[in-house]
């Protein structure tokens, strides 16, 4: 890969912090399809052990013994507390100045 060189140091940071950014989105997505396959090979044996045990009851064996594995324990998350927005009240509208009614000749 030939190596680009911007004459600014500034295009140069610039294009450092891009690989940056896409080193660390590799790493995620590498980490996720990690993730992703421990998950659907601990689904999948679980699934097998559910057939087994199901074939041995029809089959009248014994069913083999399943070790299932113990619980993580959950890990205690802090209370995030969101920032609200600040409420912003408005002033309470003042009443128009009325005009005075005007006194008609009968009174």
């Amino acid at each position: 890969m030939s190596e680009l060189i911007s004459s600014t140091s500034y295009m140069r940071k610039k294009i450092e912090d891009l690989r940056d950014q896409k080193k660390l989105a590799r790493d995620v997505e590498a980490a996720l399809v990690k993730k992703q396959a421990e998950d659907a090979a601990e689904k999948k044996q679980k699934s097998d052990a559910r057939i087994a045990a199901k074939l041995a009851r029809l089959s009248g064996v014994e069913a083999p013994a399943v070790k299932e594995p113990a619980p993580e324990p959950v890990k205690a998350q802090e209370d995030v507390v969101a920032e609200e927005a600040p409420v912003i009240k408005k002033a309470p509208r003042k009443a128009a100045a009325k005009k005075p009614i005007e006194q008609t000749e009968e009174e």
